[in-house]
């Protein structure tokens, strides 16, 4: 009895060690659990801080860009003080270590991930990118821009170039920065609130690079060093091509030390036919568009690389001429009237005892509609077309204008891409093609597959002042084929059926090139992206639908012709298999027009798409 009391007494202690060093091991636990529990309580914590830093800063955003323009330094230093402050908040506030490592964890990570990375972009921007803006704002502003005495003063343009280059650096370095942020595993309002930073940081890198590259290229363009000459084509949108519209007008143009004069203007119906392309065509503009495309100044037009119709543009004016030019730039009607809205009304007198005056409300009706109306003789048309375009720019160059009004003007234009340029000097050129105004097959941004629209009449008329164009496109995977991208056009004739035989003759094309009285033909030519393939086509009824395709350098290119009775609407469905990795939603591009363009992105269903 006493031997088994002494080793039960023995066990004892042997148990009761086991038990506390079960406690321990439970107290460890517990202790884990709570420092894990304190972390990501306290990421938490500082996460929804730093959001509230952030969206507070936005609206901080939005005033800068316009105290800059309107030259208020104190204001826009102000107000980039105060984004700092913020952004720097927000960046200490998802940069501790403690931040870090819960960044790690499955749930929470990808939120705090998302919230660290945006901090870090607009820390960037604030520090490096909006301090050289605000101290350029007192010395460079919307008045900068206006003429004096017939001349830009383009030295403080000059000036400006290398803080605007480092100022752009920054930004675009942001812009990068945010497009990296991957919202997969993200609850929906930050998900939504990376989207909106990341269009408001392309706002502002698109501000900065058009800032930048102006500041590099406008004195050295407008005849800085030495005089320049360039080719001004007024588009006529009334008549579509796939930069906007047939070359309506040609005015020759010299720049010099920051003046410019309008030396001589023609019609572009003046130059042509020639018995052969003017220039050497590139092998798929040939096949797309034929070789009508450097035999006539009105289809030069017709493919959308502006650097290929500048360079058939200049070739019909030298051998016309004798003379070579610098450049050729290219302007539509629509964007006469965002101009006209800075400068007010012009007056204008062509061909008839009484005056027209052009405002902002009539110069589109009055150029693309009134004017056949008005005038049976195509030479009167013409006519009337140039003297108007002239006035206008006349008004432009003397400085008749509000320069914030002007900038907003050309922003408009820019935005829908009414305005091309092109360059004859390869440095000036190389970075005009990092910008919208160099024309061209889209180009993708980060995070995006963009897509080309592009429409030319084979009416021989004036009917697109009646088409009304839609563009929808859509993103899906189906299980049998995996991604696809679609891309909708529809045009609408806008041409009430009792309406055609009021038409004048040189509207409705009177039954020329075959097409009926009425009814819009209408050649239309998409380009994929790169990273895409054509795959097939439907018609709205969701038969097949016959299309051209054709290769232009890494491009998918499919083209098809659709008529269009009056009244009456076309809708065609393209889609696209993206080659293996290659992602990013969907965007497009499309043909400058007279009506505003709805583009929309719609869903689609595998079983509608592939039928």
């Amino acid at each position: 009895m006493g031997r088994m009391s002494t080793a039960a007494a023995d066990r004892r202690p042997r148990r009761e060690r086991r038990n506390k060093g079960k406690r321990w091991v439970g107290w460890l636990i517990a202790a884990v659990l709570l420092i894990a529990v304190a972390a990501i309580a306290w990421a938490g914590v500082r996460g929804i801080l730093a959001a509230n830093e952030l969206r507070r800063a936005l609206p901080v955003a939005n005033t800068i860009q316009t105290d800059i323009m309107n030259g208020d330094a104190a204001a826009a230093t102000s107000a980039a003080s105060g984004l700092r402050q913020r952004a720097d908040k927000a960046h200490a506030l998802t940069s501790d270590p403690v931040y870090r490592v819960v960044e790690k964890t499955p749930w929470l990570g990808p939120n705090l991930r998302a919230l660290s990375g945006l901090s870090a972009s607009a820390a960037s921007v604030t520090g490096n990118g909006l301090d050289p803006l605000t101290r350029l704002a007192g010395e460079l502003n919307a008045d900068s821009f206006k003429p004096q005495n017939g001349a830009l003063n383009v030295a403080p343009l000059a000036t400006a170039a290398p803080t605007l280059a480092k100022a752009d650096t920054a930004v675009q370095a942001g812009a990068r920065a945010a497009h990296a942020v991957s919202t997969k595993g993200v609850v929906a309002p930050l998900a939504t609130a990376v989207d909106q930073y990341t269009t408001k940081i392309d706002q502002v890198a698109a501000f900065t690079g058009a800032a930048s590259r102006a500041a590099t290229l406008l004195p050295g363009m407008l005849g800085q060093d030495s005089p320049r000459t360039y080719l001004l084509l007024v588009l006529n949108n009334a008549e579509l091509r796939a930069s906007g519209g047939i070359p309506g007008s040609v005015i020759h143009v010299t720049a010099d030390h920051g003046s410019i004069s309008f030396d001589s203007q023609y019609s572009g119906s003046s130059f042509g036919p020639y018995d052969q392309p003017i220039a050497p065509l590139a092998a798929p503009t040939n096949e797309l568009f034929t070789q009508i495309t450097g035999e006539y100044m009105q289809d030069v037009t017709l493919t959308p690389h502006f650097d290929q119709s500048a360079k058939l543009a200049m070739a019909m004016w030298q051998q016309r001429f004798g003379q070579s030019v610098d450049g050729v730039v290219s302007l539509d009607p629509v964007a006469l009237k965002y101009i006209l809205q800075a400068t007010g009304p012009v007056t204008v007198a062509a061909g008839t005892p009484q005056q027209t005056e052009l405002t902002s409300q009539n110069v589109v009706k009055a150029l693309l509609s009134d004017v056949y109306a008005r005038f049976s003789d195509p030479n009167a048309q013409d006519a009337f077309f140039d003297v108007a375009s002239g006035a206008i720019f006349s008004k432009l160059t003397a400085g008749q204008f509000e320069p914030a009004a002007m900038l907003t003007a050309f922003a408009h234009i820019g935005d829908e891409r009414r305005m091309r340029v092109w360059s004859a000097k390869p440095e000036e050129e190389k970075q005009l093609v990092q910008t919208t105004l160099a024309g061209g097959p889209p180009k993708s941004a980060a995070g995006e597959q963009r897509f080309g629209v592009y429409l030319a009449d084979g009416t021989g008329s004036k009917m697109d002042y009646y088409l009304h164009t839609s563009v929808t496109t859509g993103q899906l995977t189906c299980s049998n084929v995996g991604p696809l991208y679609v891309v909708e056009i529809t045009l609408k004739n806008g041409v009430a059926p009792d309406q055609v035989a009021s038409l004048p003759e040189y509207v409705s094309g009177g039954g020329s090139f075959g097409v009926p009285v009425g009814t819009m033909r209408t050649q239309v030519t998409v380009y994929g992206s790169p990273d895409v393939e054509f795959g097939n086509a439907f018609d709205g009824k969701g038969g097949a639908e016959p299309v051209k395709f054709v290769k232009d350098g890494d491009r998918s290119v499919a083209q098809y012709v659709v008529d269009v009775k009056a009244g009456e609407s076309s809708t065609v469905r393209l889609v696209y298999n993206p080659k293996k990795g290659k992602t990013g939603k969907p965007a497009v591009d499309v043909t400058p027009q007279i009506n505003p363009v709805s583009v929309s992105r719609g869903k689609f269903e595998c079983g509608t798409v592939l039928k």
